[in-house]
């Protein structure tokens, strides 16, 4: 029976590796890789051993980052070859097991890799995504998250731009991450809604189930991170680069989108007008005498010409179409 030694020693041998070595590999570099030690150990030069010769540490440390920079291996070159050949250039033995655990990485990187996918809606569309991790993702209209095909090292990490409702599977070793434009929010395992579409005025992080960190990026602000719990949502305005939290009566309702309904408690109509347009696909304007009203509504499912009848009702106004938009017109608000 071929021992890992010997298998090693073969693949390094090797031109061209099958993907059952591949698959083999990647699963050796995930736990112990002490057999990688002896066979780079074996490619020094022998003298170099006998006499125990040590490179000048300037000289050492140069060579060091030199292999650190190489990112992928020579296209003609087994990378496993050329792995424990770099590993063998390294000053002394001390380094050679600086470099293995420097390379451990790059090789699994090479043998198993990460691949980003990018899930986009139109206007009018809500799309359901499951993370490698088993994270549920449900993406709002007009909206777009970015996220690797497996998770791997000691962080999840994804990219939004839009709106979406997050059921993160919990995993204590590994923080959650969702980028925005702005902000990097921060989780363990929960439930919650972040709204960070560009042309918004603001990015909003509600929270409904466990606890949430939110921060702006880079810490520019020089803020705290914002911890939330149920109920509670970090709202970041864009203009005032400022970042506050605040309660809700029912964080849920502001996640109900994604099962078709739109509640809203005191919200600007502009906000409310910007999210009818992405999930009816149509333009929709209000004249200036009504921007400063509120919505206080519970749309359920409805289709899109009672929508609009129930805005008009509560801003005093009506909806006129031309074309294929609309114009709200009226008394509006006091």
């Amino acid at each position: 029976m071929e021992t890992t030694i010997k298998k090693l020693e073969r693949l390094y041998q090797a031109d061209k590796l099958t993907p059952e070595e591949r698959e083999w590999l990647a699963e050796y570099i995930k736990g112990d890789i002490s057999e990688l030690y002896l066979i780079s150990l074996e490619g020094f030069n022998k003298n170099v051993l006998e006499e125990k010769i040590q490179l000048d540490p300037n000289v050492s440390n140069s060579i060091l980052h030199n292999i650190h920079q190489s990112i992928l291996p020579p296209k003609k070159i087994n990378p496993v070859k050329s792995l424990i050949i770099k590993i063998a250039m390294a000053a002394s033995v001390s380094a050679v097991f600086v470099a293995a655990y420097l390379y451990k990485n790059q090789l699994d990187n090479w043998i198993n890799p990460v691949k980003y996918q990018e899930t986009v809606t139109t206007r009018g569309e809500v799309k359901m995504i499951k993370l490698s991790d088993g994270t549920e993702v449900w993406l709002n209209a007009d909206s777009r998250l970015n996220y690797p095909d497996k998770f791997k090292g000691g962080v999840r990490e994804v990219k939004l731009i839009g709106e979406a409702y997050f059921k993160v599977m919990h995993d204590s070793t590994r923080h959650f991450i969702i980028h925005t434009d702005k902000l990097n929010t921060s989780v363990l395992g929960t439930s919650f809604n972040i709204k960070a579409y560009k042309d918004d005025n603001t990015i909003k992080v509600a929270v409904i189930t466990g606890k949430v960190a939110v921060a702006t990026k880079g810490n520019a602000l020089k803020q705290a991170p914002v911890l939330l719990l149920p109920n509670t949502q970090a709202v970041y305005t864009k203009a005032k680069e400022t970042l506050v939290s605040e309660k809700l009566e029912d964080a849920a309702a502001l996640a109900d989108w994604y099962q078709g309904n739109m509640r809203y408690h005191n919200t600007p109509l502009t906000e409310v007008i910007a999210d009818v347009q992405r999930k009816y696909n149509v333009s929709i304007k209000a004249d200036k005498n009504l921007l400063n009203c509120t919505i206080y509504a519970d749309f359920k499912n409805l289709p899109l010409q009672k929508v609009l009848k129930l805005m008009g009702a509560l801003i005093n106004a009506r909806a006129e179409k031309a074309g294929n938009a609309y114009t709200f017109k009226g008394k509006g608000c006091n």
